[in-house]
């Protein structure tokens, strides 16, 4: 039987239209995550509605919102921390000796398996939207829900069919070799921005493939949990025995026996070989925007390019009425808990300004909380000349790139990073092309 995506079997059911197909694959390339979840967040389908839509077509019982507001202590404590993190599960019941497990994805029976095992309970799979399981690993175990995620918190969205805020992406496939993706050609003439053509592309982009389940039937057939399918301990190889020429000859009774010289680690007879550090010039940049691996591949090179240029880089991604970071460089140094800076685009700020506008901003940043928090989260301070290019995709603002610092007078380098966030744009463009080619 030929494998349908969850998106066309939507439009075939009616249940969504082949724009608003288009539109949640648009942002799903942006803003990452499965693609039912951006089809909930962007109003074009009830959460309750998918998970039914998903239940008929899986053949495994869909869990209720109201399952999962009110689960007891003693069933949450059945299963840890890690595994609920691992493999986004929540158990919320317990009849007897079978867990009730609401799981994003029910047919990942590797995780069934190791679950049973750990906790020697029979597993019963249910079907639960990303969003809300999402929610309910926060209330529970104090998983903090990732910005991204729109809170579900006491029951579904409303339905909003207009074409407003479009947002989703389908789930990336693990990257490839990034040092490999962005290796420079050899040509010698360095290209310029100034040299790069505007070119368009359509866009569009990929979905995960919905397997024919049976893990019910399965699970059916077995009414205790099977113990061999439990990962074995790794075995320790032997030490390599010394080489013949390093022993040395037995020494007579009556001497004391010599010790053996000593002999390096294996580890340590090879030089070791560190990987390349990445490749941020230009042309690397170029040829890894031209075969983009994920989202963050495109953010990544991009602040690396600039971050060797400027003391400060970043970049906000933009939706829901809301700003978050999501990657940073000071000092040519990766900010990690960048991520974690959230704002409302209600409030006075310069992403508030570009977003308006959906044009740049370059000076000194007016006295507000807003650009307090993000000058804070960019190593403090309150630099005179900033500079903010947004990058427009569907018609809005999804992106802001800012730039700070460094020994270039900002309005020089503006024509060149405006073009290089053009490339950007493209290079998500890319990636849903790549996954509209995927679709059936």
């Amino acid at each position: 039987m030929e494998k349908m995506r969850l998106g066309e079997m939507l439009v075939q059911a009616g249940k969504i239209t082949p724009f608003q197909l288009e539109e949640t694959l648009k942002g799903q390339a942006i803003f990452g995550g499965r693609f039912g979840t951006n089809l909930v967040e962007m109003g074009y389908l009830d959460e309750r509605d998918l998970a039914e839509f998903l239940s008929q077509k899986t053949g495994v019982p869909h869990a209720t919102p109201e399952q999962l507001l009110d689960i007891p202590d003693d069933v949450i404590k059945l299963i840890s921390y890690d595994y609920v993190k691992k493999y986004r599960v929540v158990p919320i019941e317990l009849n007897k000796r079978k867990l009730t497990l609401a799981m994003v994805d029910p047919t990942d029976f590797h995780a069934i398996d190791e679950i049973s095992f750990a906790t020697g309970l029979i597993i019963m799979p249910v079907i639960a939207p990303e969003l809300r399981i999402v929610t309910a690993m926060e209330k529970y175990y104090r998983i903090k829900r990732e910005v991204r995620y729109i809170s579900v918190e006491g029951g579904s969205r409303s339905r909003n069919r207009h074409h407003a805020a479009h947002q989703s992406a389908p789930q990336a496939a693990p990257p490839a070799s990034r040092v490999a993706a962005a290796t420079p050609p050899p040509a010698p003439p360095k290209p310029t921005l100034e040299l790069w053509s505007a070119h368009e592309e359509d866009e569009i982009l990929d979905l995960p493939v919905l397997e024919d389940l049976s893990c019910l039937e399965l699970l059916e057939q077995s009414e205790v949990p099977q113990a061999d399918l439990a990962p074995q301990p790794a075995t320790q190889a032997p030490a390599a025995a010394p080489p013949a020429a390093a022993i040395p000859p037995a020494a007579p009774e009556s001497a004391a026996a010599p010790e053996p010289p000593a002999v390096p680690p294996a580890a340590e007879i090879y030089e070791e070989v560190e990987d390349p550090e990445q490749d941020y010039s230009l042309e690397s940049v170029l040829a890894g925007l031209a075969e983009p691996d994920d989202r963050d591949w495109i953010a990544e090179l991009v602040t690396g390019h600039l971050g060797s240029q400027f003391r400060r880089v970043a970049f906000f991604l933009l939706r829901g009425g809301r700003a978050s970071g999501w990657v940073a460089r000071v000092d040519n140094r990766p900010v990690p808990e960048f991520e974690e800076l959230e704002l409302s685009l209600a409030e006075p700020s310069v992403l508030n300004v570009v977003d308006q506008s959906k044009n740049y901003f370059l000076g000194p940043m007016p006295a507000t909380a807003g650009n307090q928090a993000i000058m804070e989260a960019l190593g403090g301070g309150t630099p005179f000349n900033n500079l903010l290019v947004p990058l427009v995709m569907m018609g809005r603002v999804v992106a802001v790139l800012y730039v700070g610092g460094g020994s270039t007078p900002l309005e020089e380098k503006l024509p060149e990073i405006q073009k290089l966030i053009g490339k950007a744009a493209m290079a998500f463009e890319i990636l849903i092309l790549k996954s509209k080619i995927m679709m059936t």
